[in-house]
């Protein structure tokens, strides 16, 4: 799931800055652990990081309103995603049959 923590940062920390968060290195060290947990445990279903993203930036009091800037494109974001999903899954699955 590294496409879905890496998008959780990016946009969590987007989203923060744009509502007037201080993001300092312990914020951006924190969302780092929790955009890894919150990945692991992510669904994968199609549009499953935008939702999670989502529901993490409400719970913080974000203005969710911003993330309207990124859904027209959230197509491609998810097709890169699930790439890199794929590919790593695919790694890690070569390693154990070595």
């Amino acid at each position: 799931m590294n496409g879905c923590a890496a998008f959780i940062l990016v946009t969590s920390l987007f989203v923060m800055q744009q509502g007037g968060f201080t993001i300092s290195i312990s914020t951006i060290l924190l969302w780092l652990l929790i955009s890894v947990v919150s990945a692991v445990g992510n669904a994968g279903v199609p549009m499953g990081c935008y939702f999670l993203t989502l529901s993490l930036m409400s719970g913080i009091g974000a203005p969710v309103a911003v993330m309207g800037i990124i859904l027209p494109i959230y197509t491609i974001i998810d097709m890169v995603e699930t790439a890199e999903n794929v590919w790593s899954d695919s790694c890690v699955a070569a390693m154990v049959d070595k």
